[in-house]
């Protein structure tokens, strides 16, 4: 084999060797990408159904829970299932956090039309309360293991001094 084809052949090795790192390379930020695109998905819908638990706080009457919060809750977990199986521990918190909130309010709702009288003496603002510490807190630390797992700084969830909760 004379040099110029022995040259030839390492060219075109380093150049195959360089075209398959340079599609790793973008295969791999290309996934980075939209995992970062259904963070903020994913964010966003917990934010969504935040705003709703916030809300209830201040309704007159509970009605179940609305549509709008059911499907962030939904659309959370969907997208938590498919791009971030890491994450499943937290969401089952947030999730386990929710059933208490919406139990407490169904029977908090039954109580106050059955005797408004003992509603008033269940301390039902100070449960409440800590109902929604506990969504805080597990919202939070999802918040922060999806910055993580997402490697992307996602726009912070809205402050306590912001709200009209301790």
């Amino acid at each position: 084999m004379d040099a110029s084809l022995y040259f030839a052949a390492w060219v075109l090795a380093a150049l195959v060797l360089i075209g398959l790192l340079s599609a790793v390379l973008a295969r791999t930020r290309g996934r980075q990408d939209l995992r970062r695109l259904q963070a903020e998905k994913l964010n966003q819908a917990l934010e969504r159904y935040s705003a709703w638990v916030c809300a209830q706080r201040l309704a007159a009457v509970f009605n179940g829970e609305s549509a709008e919060a059911a499907a962030a809750l939904d659309e959370a977990c969907t997208t938590r299932m498919a791009w971030f199986p890491e994450l499943s521990g937290d969401m089952a918190e947030l999730t386990a956090v929710h059933n208490r909130l919406v139990n407490f309010l169904h029977t908090q709702q039954a109580l106050w039309l059955r005797d408004p009288e003992r509603w008033i003496e269940s301390e039902h603002d100070h449960r409440f309360l800590a109902l929604w510490r506990q969504h805080r807190l597990a919202l939070e630390v999802l918040h922060d293991k999806l910055q993580q797992v997402a490697s992307v700084r996602l726009q912070p969830l809205p402050g306590r001094r912001r709200s009209t909760y301790a």
